[in-house]
């Protein structure tokens, strides 16, 4: 029996899933696992992300949040390929100064010393903005200003129910930011250098 998009959310939420299950493999699967092996990953890390997707997509029928504004499968195909480029981006976090700190026993120059000094004291500064705000704020704002997500890629990425949900959050975030930098002026005076 041929399976059409719209009906899977009904099929899922009515337990015939079996056939659902089977559909996406075939149909999604292919494509996620020939992405990922594409971008640094193995056939067995396209299972993973896959799995945890679906997941994630049923949770969101189940709990009547899944938009039919979304095609299913575009939608699993975009939830995997997000959760891919959050475990590369995972993966590959380093401490930038420490790391240049620990060079295997290379001398700096006076000149480059000052420069790891500014490093290292940027980075206590934006440690020191960024600490009270929390997890997801930073997360949050680092898709919004550095990677420049709109807010339909942050809410599949982060779970969100709505764009308007992404924004108002962003909001929220943004005026914690702006007071933890009012808490010490020292920060802002730093900032505009």
């Amino acid at each position: 029996m041929k399976i059409s998009e719209h009906e899977i959310p009904l099929l899922i939420k009515q337990g015939n899933d079996k056939e659902v299950i089977t559909e996406l493999y075939k149909i999604v699967f292919p494509k996620v696992k020939k992405y990922i092996v594409r971008h640094n990953g193995i056939k067995d890390d396209a299972y993973d992300v896959f799995q945890d997707a679906l997941l994630y997509f049923y949770k969101q029928v189940v709990e009547d949040r899944f938009s039919d504004k979304y095609t299913v499968f575009g939608y699993v195909y975009r939830l995997s390929i997000n959760r891919w480029l959050n475990k590369l981006k995972k993966d590959q976090r380093v401490n930038f100064t420490s790391e240049l700190e620990s060079s295997n026993g290379i001398e700096f120059d006076e000149e480059e010393n000052k420069y790891l000094s500014i490093l290292k004291e940027g980075e206590n500064l934006l440690e020191k903005l960024f600490s009270n705000i929390g997890e997801k704020c930073v997360e949050l704002l680092t898709y919004t200003i550095y990677y420049d997500l709109m807010a339909e890629d942050i809410a599949l990425r982060m779970g969100f129910t709505s764009e308007g949900a992404v924004k108002m959050q962003i909001k929220r975030c943004r005026e914690k930011l702006y007071a933890e930098a009012e808490k010490d002026p020292s920060i802002l005076e730093k900032i505009r250098g």
